[in-house]
């Protein structure tokens, strides 16, 4: 148990930390006998948290946390990482409302065109390759577990029952999304879910196209930063 922390320490340390800031910081700390691992705080919860909260989240607030979120996978992407974890529950956010990506555990380093066929994660958040065991790029898996947050950001549930494998890896193969009429949705950002939750790991839409897509393209990459009040002055000088 203590390598696997270590590994997943390690990983956030030498993979995220240096310039990610999207990227959850983490260490170990001895408390003998135990290994406690220690992360940056999470002062507004995660994004599940959020979602159980008020239901939903509009588009708007929406397409600022997914922004953070998929600009965390392209730099985790540019050092040959993938995630391999990638739910709701794994979406913290800090005390301004920013996206921090954590728990590590599952990831691992992967050049273009290498495959696993390792089961990571969870079934509701997993990508229909890896359920059929067949060899995967974790990175069509990171993408496809982004569309699920995405989905589940703006709905509220989830786009698949988990509870019937069977029927929902059949749905998944057909390529069937259904969106709750009760809630309206724009058309685009729709589409860009249908696009990320492609069966066909290949004609899956990658982050380059997810950025650009019309339901993000206008969303610009910025970070909250905590407004502080000015110091009091200490100018003594009379007029």
């Amino acid at each position: 148990e203590r390598q696997l922390l270590e590994s997943e320490a390690g990983m956030v340390r030498t993979n995220a930390e240096a310039r990610c800031r999207q990227s959850s910081r983490q260490t170990l700390v001895e408390i003998h006998p135990f290994t406690c691992m220690v992360q940056e705080y999470a002062g507004n919860g995660d994004l599940l948290q959020k979602i159980k909260k008020y239901g939903f989240i509009q588009e708007d607030d929406s397409r600022f946390y997914f922004r953070q979120l998929i600009e965390a996978l392209v730099y985790l992407k540019s050092l040959e990482v993938v995630h391999r974890d990638l739910k709701c529950e794994n979406v913290f956010l800090d005390s301004c409302d920013n996206v921090k990506l954590g728990d590590f555990g599952f990831s691992r380093y992967m050049h273009a065109g290498d495959e696993s066929r390792t089961f990571c994660g969870s079934r509701a958040y997993t990508a229909p390759e890896v359920l059929r065991s067949r060899p995967y790029s974790g990175f069509a898996v990171d993408i496809w577990s982004a569309g699920v947050v995405l989905y589940v950001m703006v709905t509220g549930l989830m786009p698949y029952d988990d509870r019937y494998p069977r029927k929902m890896l059949a749905k998944q193969l057909q390529h069937r999304i259904t969106f709750p009429s009760r809630r309206p949705l724009s058309e685009e950002v729709k589409r860009l879910i249908f696009e990320m939750l492609h069966p066909v790991p290949t004609k899956r839409k990658q982050y380059p196209q997810i950025i650009k897509s019309p339901w993000l393209i206008n969303t610009p990459y910025r970070m909250r930063i905590e407004e502080r009040p000015s110091p009091p002055s200490t100018d003594t000088s009379e007029d």
